[in-house]
């Protein structure tokens, strides 16, 4: 991704900042593209303070964050700022994005890096969500009615939850419990909120 300057050398001495903004990542062309508009629109409202932004996936999609953390240093970054576009603090931002972050930086020993903190409740996302709510501008659908998303799913592969969650909810008892085969099945001492 090219933004205003293709690099940005420091003048001041101060170390010249990259950015990396970082979702999930999706196996949808349609989502993962969405990011890279999100880069075009952060890099162009913010040209004067942020030269150089890379999108990233954390996962599922390229580019991933070693390949946006090389595209910033390879346009003059010395210093990376990881921006996740994720709500909270779950283990993506507290395990995942740290790892994959210090693995990227490891081959360029002459950076340093930070990861932001997440989204959280911030009064603008309350804002966004209220602008959402009064928009009203996706379909009302009746109990039973097939949401048009849908129309083109199986019903097989319509499911209650992700399929990469390694958490299972039994409707009828509401516990949550650690699903067999999963990355967790088997770790001691893995506690799991909600559950009896």
């Amino acid at each position: 991704m090219t933004t205003t300057n293709e690099t940005d050398k420091s003048i001041s001495g101060k170390p010249t900042t990259g950015i990396v903004i970082c979702d999930h990542g999706s196996r949808r062309a349609q989502s993962n593209d969405s990011l890279k508009d999100v880069a075009t629109q952060f890099a162009a409202r913010f040209a004067h303070d942020c030269q150089i932004v890379e999108p990233a996936h954390m996962e599922l999609a390229m580019p991933d964050i070693a390949s946006a953390y090389t595209a910033c240093v390879e346009r003059g970054a010395t210093h990376i700022v990881v921006l996740p576009l994720f709500l909270a603090q779950g283990k993506h931002w507290t395990r995942d994005i740290p790892s994959l972050t210090a693995q990227a930086a490891a081959r360029f020993p002459e950076t340093s890096y930070q990861i932001a903190e997440p989204l959280g409740t911030d009064d603008l996302l309350l804002d966004l969500l209220k602008k959402r709510f009064d928009a009203d501008d996706q379909p009302t659908l009746a109990s039973g009615q097939t949401d048009p998303r849908l129309i083109d799913t199986p019903a097989t592969d319509r499911r209650n939850q992700c399929s990469a969650c390694p958490f299972e909810y039994d409707k009828e008892s509401g516990a949550v419990t650690i699903k067999p085969g999963s990355q967790l099945d088997g770790a001691a001492n893995v506690s799991v909120e909600g559950s009896p």
